[in-house]
């Protein structure tokens, strides 16, 4: 199973940003006629918001591919570096929970790189204010130093392994630190131009219990996702 998260280069315009999203849906559908699962989050990346961008038009943008079966979802949504127009666009797209849970669909945050403590806490701030959706939002690329804030507040994490982001000993680390909220963990790789083996090498390790990397690398994600899933395979 894949889940292909929102993020496309040469989105200069509102026109360049439904151009990418329409051609992400088209390429997930080709890729399932090949007989690979594989499922996409339909979002507005912090990274992609174009200068044209006006909230009050995001919903019309988005709402359609939440009728897409596999579509399971709105991400990649998040800050990149805290500006007013990203705050914006965040809580625009987390206004339309209602109608995202209500398909039992989910959220994909993202959280950067740099300033990674002071700018997760910025989007948890946002976050707070929606708390009957909590369950239904992952918040991924958590650090050592960010997850067990993102797990308090009663959601899910994403850990991704690479030697960019998570290393496998700081993944050590959070689960020591982390005993009571391993449920709601889920690692993922951030491949793209560049394929890393960190997950795949953590997955073959004999450093941790099969049963805790089952549950890390397949389950967890399996059991967020899963109404969603369902309703793709009954249709």
């Amino acid at each position: 199973m894949v889940i292909s998260w929102a993020f496309g280069d040469g989105t200069a315009s509102v026109s360049d940003l439904k151009d990418y999203l329409y051609l992400k849906k088209d390429t997930i559908h080709r890729i399932n006629e090949t007989g690979l699962p594989c499922f996409y989050l339909a979002g507005i990346h912090p990274r992609n918001v174009p200068p044209d961008l006006k909230p009050e038009t995001i919903k019309d943008i988005l709402a359609p591919y939440l009728d897409d079966p596999l579509c399971l979802g709105i991400g990649e949504i998040g800050l990149e570096n805290g500006s007013y127009q990203e705050k914006e666009v965040l809580s625009a797209q987390l206004a339309m929970a209602t109608d995202v849970t209500g398909r039992a669909k989910v959220f994909g945050i993202h959280t950067p790189r740099e300033h990674k403590v002071q700018i997760t806490a910025e989007i948890l701030a946002i976050i707070e204010q929606f708390p009957p959706y909590h369950n239904s939002i992952v918040v991924d690329h958590c650090t050592r130093e960010t997850v067990g804030k993102v797990l308090d507040m009663g959601l899910w994490a994403g850990v991704t392994l690479s030697p960019i982001k998570t290393s496998s000993e700081e993944l050590h680390a959070i689960i020591i630190e982390n005993p009571s909220h391993q449920d709601r963990i889920m690692l993922n790789t951030d491949s793209g131009n560049i394929f890393y083996e960190d997950l795949y090498r953590f997955y073959c390790s004999k450093d941790s219990p099969a049963d805790l990397k089952t549950k890390l690398v397949k389950d967890n994600a399996l059991r967020f996702y899963r109404e969603a899933m369902e309703r793709y395979e009954i249709g």
